[in-house]
């Protein structure tokens, strides 16, 4: 039993219609992907929309065994620690999952692996639910973790098509939802990234251009901070770049810094 089919099998015990079930929640068009396990629910969402239907909470989750709720709490643990990039954290969820749920277990191995800057094989079946395709699809309610957990899974002309039609539909995104904004932060990061060390210099800097569109808010001060970084050396901005690491240092981020691309400090 998933989330999803739970979600149906509530609505339709309660008499209520999609539209009616995920009302000012979630799109219909999300919620609809959500039942059809096309798309993943956050798990305050959730609780929610059990709320706003007055769906106990105790009866929703009994029909799940002990790994049931618990795997939207992992699925949690395995968005906060790349969006903080724990990578012991990250190595303690791999063990944990391994052999319990192929798509968390591959999904951590996946972000350890791009983390640290080698590649691992992936069965093509578990690739194909790695690779969201967000083509055509309601942007109102999408956070773009697994897209930025799967940037190394894309060739970066099928990346950049991707993230042009995010760019596109900007005005579409939900920005008032924290997971919605530090998730395509996340997803900006890991393009910008790529885009550096691959050298697609032009491509990187639409992506800048569009991340200064994003309002600042608390939330993604860091975040824009390690954007800052990419920009200043996509621009060659050595001395900015430096001392964005020094005060990234200050503050007790190391761990992060070490992921980063280095500044060349031979190149003015």
């Amino acid at each position: 039993m998933t989330i999803g089919q739970q979600l149906k099998k509530t609505r339709l015990l309660f008499g209520l219609t999609q539209e009616e079930m995920s009302a000012g929640i979630v799109s219909k068009s999300f919620y609809s992907r959500v039942e059809r396990d096309k798309n993943a629910i956050t798990i305050n969402k959730l609780i929610a929309m059990l709320n706003a239907n007055n769906i106990s909470l105790n009866d929703f989750f009994r029909t799940f065994d002990n790994e049931g709720l618990p795997e939207l709490k992992v699925q949690r643990k395995i968005y906060t620690a790349y969006n903080e990039r724990n990578i012991v954290e990250l190595h303690q969820i791999e063990k944990s999952l391994s052999s319990k749920n192929d798509v968390l277990f591959y999904k951590t191995k996946l972000i350890i692996a791009t983390l640290e800057y080698r590649s691992i094989e992936i069965p093509d079946s578990i690739c194909k639910q790695l690779k969201p395709n967000l083509i055509d699809h309601d942007l109102n309610d999408q956070d773009f973790w697994d897209l930025a957990i799967g940037v190394s899974l894309y060739k970066f002309n099928e990346l950049t098509l991707l993230m042009n039609y995010i760019i596109d539909h900007f005005s579409k995104l939900n920005l008032d939802n924290p997971q919605v904004t530090i998730s395509l932060m996340n997803l900006l990061i890991a393009y910008l990234d790529r885009s550096y060390r691959e050298k697609y210099l032009p491509e990187a800097k639409k992506a800048l251009n569009f991340a200064n569109k994003i309002p600042n808010d608390f939330e993604i001060t860091f975040h824009k901070l390690i954007i800052k970084y990419y920009s200043a050396l996509i621009n060659k901005n050595y001395e900015l770049a430096q001392g964005i690491i020094d005060l990234l240092q200050i503050c007790g981020y190391q761990s992060y810094v070490d992921m980063l691309p280095q500044v060349n400090r031979g190149s003015k």
